[in-house]
């Protein structure tokens, strides 16, 4: 089956996206999440997977800059830089017949592509649940190091993971992903391939 990674550019993709969230995080997680969907003019970009000929809308996932967010990092026990380009990745889901594709990897390659790289993100983080930080394929294939704090929030124990994207390391793991991606028969976007789905993590906050 194949999988299109898309940039939301319009009213239908943001309906997509507020349908999708509804489903995995209200209905599944009992999660309530912000009501509205930020447009790229704020610091909110979103990312929108299709599957098949008819690209039925399955996946979302949302970049944000969190660069001058200093009450945020530390809340979440991250230090950064002064005049450092952060960058978060939120809001990961994935519908439930879909998952275990590798749809949030081909997600995330994309982001790195059409966000990371071209706005020169000096670090990208997000949050996950502890029990499953350290063996999801963010830290397996994305080169993600979970930081040793771990807090309380209305989504559960949560830990940090960050990547610091001016790596030699951080390009390699991209690179990795993108060829685990074409094993499969998949690939990016940004290259000019469709890309496929698989994992197991269908989602985080």
């Amino acid at each position: 089956m194949k999988i299109y990674v898309e940039q939301v550019t319009n009213n239908a993709d943001v309906d997509a996206i507020m349908r999708i969230r509804e489903q995995v995080f209200e209905r599944e997680l009992g999660i309530t999440l912000a009501p509205s969907v930020e447009s790229e003019n704020g610091h909110a970009t979103y990312l929108l997977a299709r599957v098949g000929p008819d690209k039925e809308p399955v996946g979302s996932l949302c970049v944000l800059d969190t660069s001058d967010d200093n009450e945020l990092h530390k809340s979440c026990g991250l230090k950064f830089d002064p005049r450092t380009r952060v960058a978060r990745y939120t809001h990961l889901a994935v519908l439930k017949p879909y998952r275990g594709m590798n749809i949030p990897l081909a997600m995330m390659v994309e982001a790195h592509h059409i966000m990371i790289v071209p706005r020169q993100f000096d670090y990208t983080w997000l949050l996950l649940d502890i029990e499953r930080a350290g063996n999801s394929f963010l830290a397996r294939r994305l080169g993600f190091t979970p930081l040793p704090q771990t807090f309380v929030s209305e989504y559960g124990c949560r830990c940090p993971l960050v990547r610091d994207e001016r790596t030699p390391y951080a390009r390699q793991v991209i690179r990795q992903a993108e060829q685990y991606l074409r094993t499969l028969g998949t690939g990016t976007n940004s290259a000019r391939r469709e890309a496929t789905a698989a994992s197991r993590e269908p989602m985080s906050v």
